[in-house]
């Protein structure tokens, strides 16, 4: 294949991995679940780089993990903050007392975690975070060694290199394919807690890198100057989202064993289209059927979330000053479509799935209607109906409750969308 002649395979172990994705509550995890997850990383509200997310309780944990297994999917809890010598004490109770949920591993980038987590549960799947800047086969088998059994390479890693350390890697290698990228080498940054306070290697990360900002000179105080501004602001820190989906079936030639997903502190809105991209992508390519058509199709699908500018990243770009990466003009958010609707409860009386408003629609719109294992259909509606008043109404507005007969029968995972 013309793919092959650019990027140089070091191995042979084609394998379709899996798809591993973030949910920050559990009823974003029963979205993911649906709409074609293998795994789903999560967190509680400390020892995590997503602190400020809503996350889950302990007794949100056990519910997490039975409803998962139940679908035959994994949950793996996130623990991949940087740990002080002042929390040791309490992070050791809070792993005690999370001990007996049936985790199917832990996502770690502190050694002190690795140990007490050994310690402690000792039986437990240790992973290893992009957070610990791994970006080389020595340092995969040296955490093979003390009894790690996955390691997130760092993000910063060409496609080349990737496929030569999974080759020479004694355990599983995942990699991202899909989300934010941030402009510190792995994560690692200390903007957030420099200029709020907030320390971003603690999960309290204020995301002061996507910040508008000017230039001033000393001596003129509250005198500013524009950085090459666009139309929203200047945003000399951003960067673009990291999108691999064409790219697809040539990590799955790299032998990698899983590919991950960022954002849990997304909306099940956008946790549900991302994964039915990513499912439907790797089922292709196990099919034989990830053409240049269908790879045009689910880059549509997935430019309708709301996502900043796609970036290849450090995996597949030549360089590593390409324009991709070292360009931050026009890197804001792009959305093209708002979140419309889902499901709130089925109705025995009507026989049929109540809708919740997220946003306002109106009728005469066009909605698609997104479900689990189908491709997104789209109806012009014709009639709305207040669920409360069992009135017709032409105005939808956020939170209310709504009866669309037009749906016919639906799943209780369906979503709506509109075109802005």
């Amino acid at each position: 294949m013309e793919i092959n002649k650019k990027y140089k395979i070091y191995n042979n172990k084609f394998n379709i991995p899996e798809l591993c994705v973030p949910a920050g509550n559990l009823n974003i995890l029963k979205y993911a679940v649906a709409y074609g997850a293998d795994a789903v990383y999560i967190g509680g509200s400390r020892y995590n780089l997503r602190s400020f997310g809503e996350n889950f309780s302990i007794t949100e944990f056990k519910k997490a993990v039975t409803y998962a297994h139940e679908r035959n999917v994994k949950i793996y809890l996130t623990l991949n903050a940087i740990i002080n010598e002042s929390e040791l004490a309490e992070l050791k109770k809070y792993i005690i007392a999370i001990s007996k949920i049936e985790f199917d591993a832990v996502i770690i980038s502190d050694p002190s975690v690795f140990e007490i987590v050994k310690d402690l549960i000792p039986a437990m799947r240790l992973h290893i975070s992009t957070q610990a800047s791994i970006s080389n086969s020595i340092a995969v088998n040296f955490w093979a060694r003390l009894g790690a059994q996955r390691v997130n390479l760092a993000r910063e890693l060409s496609y080349e290199e990737i496929s030569q350390i999974v080759k020479k890697s004694k355990i599983d290698i995942e990699v991202f394919v899909h989300g934010a990228l941030c402009i510190s080498y792995s994560g690692r940054c200390m903007l957030s807690k420099y200029l709020t306070g907030r320390d971003a290697n603690k999960g309290q990360c204020s995301h002061t890198c996507r910040w508008k900002y000017y230039l001033m000179e000393e001596k003129r105080p509250n005198m500013f100057l524009p950085v090459d501004m666009d139309k929203r602001g200047t945003y000399i820190y951003n960067s673009r989202d990291l999108c691999l989906l064409e790219k697809l079936e040539l990590i799955c030639k790299s032998g990698v064993s899983s590919i991950k997903i960022e954002g849990r502190m997304k909306t099940e809105n956008y946790v549900a289209q991302v994964t039915w991209v990513y499912r439907q992508a790797l089922d292709m390519v196990k099919s034989g059927s990830f053409t240049a058509e269908n790879k045009k199709y689910l880059l549509e699908e997935l430019d309708k979330t709301t996502h900043r500018s796609f970036t290849e990243g450090f995996m597949f770009l030549p360089n590593k000053k390409h324009s991709e990466l070292t360009g931050n003009d026009n890197v804001g958010y792009i959305k093209k479509y708002r979140f419309a609707g889902s499901v709130e409860f089925f109705s025995d009386k009507y026989g049929i799935n109540i809708i919740k408003a997220r946003n306002q629609f109106k009728k005469g719109q066009t909605l698609d209607l997104i479900q689990p294992g189908k491709k997104p259909s789209s109806i012009t509606l014709k009639s709305i109906i207040n669920f409360n008043t069992l009135k017709e109404v032409d105005v939808v507005n956020t939170n209310d409750l709504v009866i669309i007969n037009e749906l016919g029968n639906f799943d209780e995972f369906s979503l709506l969308r509109v075109k802005l």
